[in-house]
């Protein structure tokens, strides 16, 4: 997010496609709100066996157990990360001043 800082938030759009939200914060400022992150994520299966392999003369037979562990999937739905701005008359454009990160530690 800092190597927006002082740039157009188009660049930001460019980027990450078009804000989920935008408005004024009634100080001159603007806000827009992109998503970021989220998905599905399949986690994988893990299956250990142990046991025992008997034989008796041309015979063999294994006795044993399997445990299973994990598996499944883990779904996010992302995080929302906020960039102010204020207008720039000369550039014409809506310019990046600061970021606000978002509260979550997994997005």
């Amino acid at each position: 997010m800092k190597q927006y800082m002082g740039q157009d938030i188009r660049e930001v759009v460019i980027d990450s496609g078009p804000p989920i939200n935008a408005f004024d914060m009634g100080d001159g400022q603007r806000a827009f709100q992109f998503l970021w992150g989220g998905g599905t994520v399949a986690l994988p299966q893990v299956t250990t066996t142990s046991g025992q392999v008997n034989a008796v003369g041309n015979t063999a037979w294994f006795s044993g157990t399997a445990i299973t562990s994990g598996g499944g999937t883990y779904h996010s739905d992302g995080c929302v990360l906020t960039y102010l701005t204020r207008w720039d008359v000369a550039r014409k454009g809506w310019i990046v001043t600061s970021y606000r990160d978002p509260q979550r530690l997994v997005c």
